[in-house]
């Protein structure tokens, strides 16, 4: 096996010397020998210590990354198709960057409180908790994070990474008006209430969608607004709901793709064709809505540069680098499959 002392014979210098490239320390080592060793290194296969790098950097090299997303902690699974996405391109650009992924699922604020005080982590990514749980989170621990699909207010100090929700919806509605349909429904997965001050996603998407039936003098029907919800009892519930009343929509727009796709299958088991007695939009664009058939017309986000935005953003904080947005927004787009046509 090759040895730090090997790598320094070959190189002419001393063993320190190799040691400081190796964990870092590299301010009063020439670039021309930093190159030099790694370059021998490469060459003769050494593979570092990651433990021994750990405990000099005082670093564990892992990053902790926290859901709540549609988390069935029972089988032991995550079910959430843009929790999979997401989790895909965190953990790949945790990856590059030469650290370490740990994921745990919780379904209570009190697990996560906990989790906090026991874990070893040099900064912690959020998926699916809602603004308030992140409020909560950023106050009890001093570990570097930044959470994904928050709405703070400016003076708030925490740093997030989302999408621009309420744009997205009301783009998808406008194009439902745009093709003819007047009466439209939403499926959300947050109470509607037009007094409340929105602070979520699905709060946002629901205004986006307010907004734009109100700019085109069209009417917002309460009874046209179904509430989505995670557990799958309350998902059939819901979709049953929706089933007594499709003769008083021509079209449905849903604040998540799972949603629609789930209601597409419920639907032609029923003898109900998409698009062809009433349209259907989703928001996301995750992969399995260009595998449905027919394909989902839906609102893009860009979950893999949102994932790795987050970690990159992440990494400036460890680092003590200077973050001037403290949010960012990711832009969205409509793209135009096969569920929506001009009503009859």
């Amino acid at each position: 096996m090759v040895t730090i002392k090997d790598i320094a014979r070959e190189a002419g210098v001393s063993f320190t010397t190799v040691s400081n490239v190796i964990h870092g320390n590299t301010k009063k080592v020439s670039q021309a020998t930093i190159d030099k060793i790694n370059k021998i290194m490469k060459e003769m296969n050494y593979v570092p210590n990651m433990g021994a790098r750990m405990l000099v950097r005082n670093q564990s090299r892992i990053i902790g990354v926290i859901s709540n997303v549609l988390a069935d902690n029972k089988k032991g699974r995550i079910y959430s198709p843009f929790t999979a996405e997401i989790l895909g391109a965190i953990e790949k650009e945790i990856q590059n960057q030469g650290y370490y992924m740990m994921l745990y699922t919780a379904d209570t604020m009190s697990e996560i409180e906990t989790l906090i005080t026991r874990w070893n982590v040099d900064g912690i990514i959020t998926i699916g908790m809602d603004t308030a749980s992140c409020r909560i989170l950023g106050g009890m621990t001093e570990i570097p994070a930044v959470y994904t699909d928050c709405y703070f207010t400016e003076e708030e100090p925490y740093l997030n990474v989302g999408t621009e929700d309420e744009k997205g919806a009301y783009e998808a509605v406008c194009y439902l008006i745009k093709k003819g349909h007047r009466e439209i429904g939403y499926v959300t997965d947050t109470i509607y209430d037009r007094n409340r001050r929105p602070e979520g996603v699905g709060d946002f998407r629901l205004k986006g969608f307010v907004k734009a039936m109100t700019e085109a003098g069209l009417p917002v029907r309460e009874d046209l607004i179904f509430t989505g919800d995670k557990q799958v009892r309350k998902k059939q519930e819901l979709f049953e709901r929706i089933y007594r009343k499709q003769g008083e929509f021509t079209a449905l727009a849903f604040c998540y793709d799972y949603y629609a796709i789930e209601m597409m299958d419920v639907f032609h088991h029923k003898g109900i064709r998409i698009p062809e007695d009433f349209s259907i939009i989703g928001f996301d664009d995750i992969d399995m809505a260009r595998l449905t058939s027919p394909r989902l017309t839906t609102i893009h986000q860009g979950m893999s540069e949102k994932g790795k935005t987050a970690v990159q953003q992440l990494l400036r904080k460890i680092r003590g680098e200077e973050i001037k947005e403290k949010t960012i927004r990711l832009p969205v787009s409509l793209i135009e499959r096969e569920t929506v046509k001009k009503p009859i």
